[in-house]
């Protein structure tokens, strides 16, 4: 395999699948197709990361069957080579909030929990000295909280406007540091920390592959279960059936005080949503090029911003059209 000759077939490519953080580009060789991984250009972090995804990999592969296969990586220029999985995103198959995903995804997403939650400390890559202490989920909770006050302080002068607009405050996660410490002590386990539907492909053997551990995180095992309900915006039942399978295969300690935990890592999640959307969802409402897809923009993130604000003990937000107006008089000039 030839990796830096696929690099540039997938650079020449146009079409790709873009994340927040990578491109992805498939590339057919003569063994088949592969997918060429590629860093997006000027990401924007918006979100903790720990070890590099290609460690990660590495690491996992005796554990976890349900993980992409890792083919090459490259440190310069930054690119990864992946197995290609044929098959069909789940956000595909079952759009939207509140849809019944296909019937294998649930059972899929408990054998993922199940080898999450047995991958050996030993296997993975080490732990920087300033990471908090295995068991410390109060510390945990902390750090979250503090990645989300860096992205909320470095707001320029135009994010700065906007945000005090839609009533962010300049510190939202005051109230939920303030509990973090009625969190109860759980063994720290790997985590994905991004599944979701757009995460996951159904391959043709009704089989489930978990994509981008680009987050993947060494933590509170129930953050990385809150973190995918919301995140995936299960049905009801669906979402039933998810916590009884995450209960079955997770150890007793880890399952200590666990529903506490999903309810307070959810705040921390809606919180976040809105105070990460209100960049993202900001530069979309400027950037839009009808007013009908201005307005839609503006909806969901006034919904964003309804389940962010209690957790930070905030009121209603705006109405449509002045997020709408917000926006454009902040961020139009960003082009």
């Amino acid at each position: 395999m030839d990796a830096l000759a696929l690099y540039e077939k997938a650079r020449a490519h146009e079409g790709s699948l873009a994340g927040f953080y990578h491109h992805n580009v498939r590339v057919d060789t003569d063994a088949g197709p592969v997918l060429v991984r590629t860093p997006g250009p000027g990401a924007e972090p918006m979100d903790l990361t720990l070890w590099a995804e290609t460690a990660v990999l590495e690491a996992i592969r005796p554990y976890v069957s349900s993980a992409p296969r890792l083919l090459h990586a490259h440190a310069d220029p930054p690119f990864q080579i992946h197995e290609f999985v044929e098959g069909r995103l789940v956000d595909d198959l079952a759009p939207g909030i509140g849809t019944r995903v296909p019937a294998a995804v649930v059972g899929a997403v408990e054998r993922l929990f199940g080898e999450m939650l047995s991958v050996p400390d030993t296997a993975l890559p080490a732990v920087p000295s300033h990471w908090p202490a295995n068991g410390d989920t109060a510390a945990f909770a902390l750090r979250l909280l503090d990645g989300v006050r860096e992205i909320r302080g470095r707001a320029d002068a135009a994010l700065e406007g906007l945000y005090q607009e839609l009533g962010v405050p300049a510190d939202p996660c005051r109230q939920l540091a303030e509990r973090a410490a009625e969190l109860s002590a759980r063994p720290f386990r790997l985590l994905h920390a991004d599944i979701h539907r757009k995460n996951m492909i159904l391959t043709e053997a009704a089989e489930v592959v978990f994509l981008d551990w680009e987050l993947a995180l060494w933590g509170d095992p129930v953050y990385d279960l809150a973190d995918h309900l919301h995140k995936t915006a299960y049905s009801m039942a669906d979402r039933d059936r998810v916590l009884a399978g995450w209960q079955r295969v997770a150890p007793q300690d880890c399952r200590v005080g666990w529903w506490e935990g999903v309810e307070y890592y959810s705040a921390y999640e809606r919180m976040k949503s809105a105070v990460v959307d209100t960049v993202r969802w900001g530069r979309r409402i400027a950037r839009a090029s009808t007013g009908t897809e201005r307005t839609r923009l503006a909806d969901e993130l006034r919904d964003k911003l309804l389940r962010g604000a209690p957790h930070w003990g905030g009121g209603a937000p705006p109405a449509v059209e002045e997020i709408e107006r917000a926006a454009v008089r902040w961020l139009g000039s960003e082009g």
